[in-house]
């Protein structure tokens, strides 16, 4: 449900990003009665299991990996296996620093992360006070084919063998007590549903209770699952609650629907005796346009505070914590100068209706004997550059309710910031004051078209405009008609992911929490870290010859010592396009020669930075290694068809590598990499 689709009513993304109904409700207060004539599959009820699985004031849980960005912790040096495995002490220490009492192990990132629960983290999490959750994949999210460029990211070592996963965490939870819980990520996305039959489930929760009937059992719930009753009633019997992860309006923006959300699904999971454990996304969610900050993150959290409080949901997440010692990303920075902008942004997935807005106004003093009133100020639109999407997105400037100006964001400025320059005279002559409005205006209802569409350096003439910069949250009134288009003013803090740990910390310690503030700082780039990153381009209004690539290629150096070899490499694309164009433009990363990832510029999540694809994160690159002493590594952009117009810019940036002398991997400054451009394609390391 990735595709454009344009005209349509209201969709939801099959990720999640759910849209919510509206409807009223019966509060439930209190804690879950029992299951009376529900029928129960399991050893011991799921109020017995609670008791087990919650501590006192609820469960207060990290929870790290995923595609996030800076959620993993591990040594800075590979051990003598080759693998950079889990930090535990720093863990540990970070867990505690935010009141955290419980931890939700995932066992995806890589194959050393059972072993390093096992052997390490669970033994010192156990004298640290804190409990476990364990949280493996689904079919869905298990990259295990035979092709280097296929494999990636599994629950190792056991695959999809839940029988046995059940097994083996039953067996460490008798050895370990604070092992507690798990879970099974996204049950009913895609395919998942077909391996989880009644009779598979039975087995999986006989395997787990004939060892241990206390150990508590869960799966990722997103809102139609977790308001629907056929989820309940095909899995119900079966597990001790869910894990509903928040959406508030498809984004990570929006913290008004905690409470509506968590009493709508408690009139599904209450009369089943079923828990509910609430997951708020604290770093960056795949299907959301921008990052969650300090203030959403703590008044998420808060506002689902009272609810574990008093046992009517079973605790929090705080998903994609930043654990790591990195800054923001640079590319994070979306404003023109200074560090802040006005943004309307659009989900993907996330559906619209005719007439729907988002705006930002303020009420602004006019000096009635100016020679001429203007408005000068720059935009830049980031959006499916494609003939069918004209029509449906507007951007607007309004006097007193009036449209003064509007374009569509399929204008001819939107890959680069524009100048816009309008004539206010005839809307403010004669008057002292007047209502200034910025709009996301839809012409007409979308099913999924995302937006990210950026204002700033604001100026008027013949009036006064308060920040105009956009450097604080001051002076403008943000407003929307609906809970999928979200006005914001985005500011850049270098220091974020401290912030967000302060503010999770804060909302578990029952602290009060006001952000300091931001200090003046622009990255200036577009770079995932540091000044610089590769780009694979081509420009707007470019042909281009069917078979001619962009790339940049170095010889490295082989250590012979290493037990094994990996890279990690995080790639975006700035631009996107029609699914009509995919099999055009396709980016790639060879070793000698040898494709290692392949992948369409139209691949899911443009705009954000990936590790790989969806599931791959660093991959083992042994077999095309070992035994040589150098290797050719290549990053390219090449045309599959020959187009007239068909823009794109590949980014690639913080290349990480075990047993390879790579120089230069944050393309930083010009050196290192030999860059060859054809056929309108080209290759370049920007640096701001």
């Amino acid at each position: 449900m990735r595709q454009l689709r344009l005209g349509s009513r209201i969709v939801a993304a099959a990720s999640g990003a759910a849209v919510m109904a509206t409807t009223a409700l019966t509060v439930l207060t209190g804690p879950a009665p029992a299951q009376a004539d529900f029928p129960r599959h399991r050893a011991h009820s799921a109020a017995e299991v609670a008791a087990h699985v919650v501590p006192p004031g609820g469960i207060k849980t990290a929870m790290t990996g995923g595609n996030t960005v800076g959620a993993s912790l591990r040594e800075a040096r590979p051990r003598k296996d080759g693998y950079r495995h889990v930090d535990t002490p720093r863990l540990i220490q970070r867990l505690r620093s935010v009141h955290a009492n419980t931890y939700t192990f995932g066992i995806w990132d890589s194959p050393t992360d059972w072993d390093d629960l096992v052997k390490e983290f669970a033994p010192a999490a156990q004298r640290a006070g804190i409990r476990i959750m364990v949280y493996l994949v689904p079919p869905s999210e298990c990259a295990n084919g035979t092709p280097l460029a296929s494999r990636g990211k599994c629950s190792r070592p056991y695959l999809l063998d839940f029988v046995k996963w059940a097994t083996e965490i039953a067996t460490l939870s008798r050895q370990r007590p604070n092992v507690v819980a798990w879970a099974i990520d996204d049950f009913v996305v895609g395919d998942n549903a077909k391996l989880f039959t009644p009779d598979y489930m039975q087995q999986i929760v006989d395997a787990a209770d004939a060892i241990n009937p206390d150990l508590g059992f869960y799966t990722t719930a997103y809102y139609n699952e977790a308001t629907g009753t056929s989820f309940y009633d095909r899995y119900g019997p079966y597990i001790d609650g869910i894990i509903h992860p928040y959406l508030g309006g498809a984004s990570t923006q929006d913290a008004t629907e905690v409470g509506r959300v968590i009493d709508t699904i408690r009139t599904h999971t209450v009369p089943r005796g079923l828990g509910l454990i609430f997951l708020i996304y604290t770093g960056r969610f795949l299907d959301a346009a921008v990052s969650p900050t300090e203030s959403y993150v703590y008044a998420a959290m808060r506002a689902a505070a009272p609810y574990a409080a008093d046992g009517r949901i079973q605790g929090q997440v705080a998903y994609g914590m930043p654990v790591d010692d990195k800054p923001a990303m640079s590319s994070d920075d979306h404003a023109r100068t200074g560090a802040g902008r006005l943004a309307f942004t659009l989900s993907p997935g996330s559906g619209t209706q005719g007439g729907n807005y988002a705006q930002a106004t303020q009420v602004v003093n006019v000096d009635p004997n100016a020679p001429s009133y203007r408005l000068d100020f720059f935009d830049l639109d980031r959006y499916a550059n494609v003939p069918e999407g004209v029509g449906y997105h507007f951007k607007q400037v309004l006097v007193d309710g009036e449209v003064a100006w509007q374009s569509d964001v399929e204008d001819d400025g939107g890959f680069s910031w524009q100048h816009r320059s309008v004539d206010l005279a005839a809307a403010l002559r004669g008057k002292t004051k007047a209502t200034l409005a910025f709009r996301l205006y839809e012409r007409n209802g979308v099913g999924s078209f995302p937006l990210n569409v950026s204002i700033d350096d604001v100026r008027a003439t013949g009036f006064s405009v308060r920040n105009a910069g956009f450097e604080n949250t001051s002076a403008w009134t943000l407003s929307a008609d609906n809970e999928q288009l979200h006005p914001l003013i985005d500011v850049y803090a270098p220091d974020r992911p401290a912030r967000i740990r302060a503010a999770i910390a804060a909302s578990y310690g029952n602290l009060r929490y006001a952000p300091a503030p931001i200090r003046p700082s622009k990255a200036g780039n577009d770079a995932m870290y540091g000044h610089g990153r590769l780009s694979l381009s081509v420009a707007p209004h470019t042909a281009t010859t069917a078979g001619s690539c962009a790339s940049a290629s170095q010889v490295v150096r082989v250590d012979p010592r290493s037990p094994r070899y990996e890279i990690s490499f995080w790639h975006i694309d700035q631009w996107d396009g029609p699914p009509s164009r995919r099999d055009t433009q396709i980016k790639m990363f060879k070793v000698d020669g040898q494709d290692v990832f392949v992948r369409d510029t139209l691949d899911p999540w443009q705009y954000l930075w990936m590790n790989g694809h969806d599931w791959q994160g660093p991959i083992d690159i042994s077999e095309l290694v070992r035994g040589k002493s150098s290797v050719t590594l290549t990053f390219a952009l090449c045309e599959k068809k020959a187009v007239t117009d068909f823009p794109v810019d590949v980014g690639f940036d913080n290349i990480e590598s075990i047993g390879l002398d790579i120089r230069n991997p944050g393309f930083d400054y010009p050196g290192a990499w030999k860059l060859s451009s054809d056929g309108g394609a080209r290759a370049d390391i920007k640096i701001a």
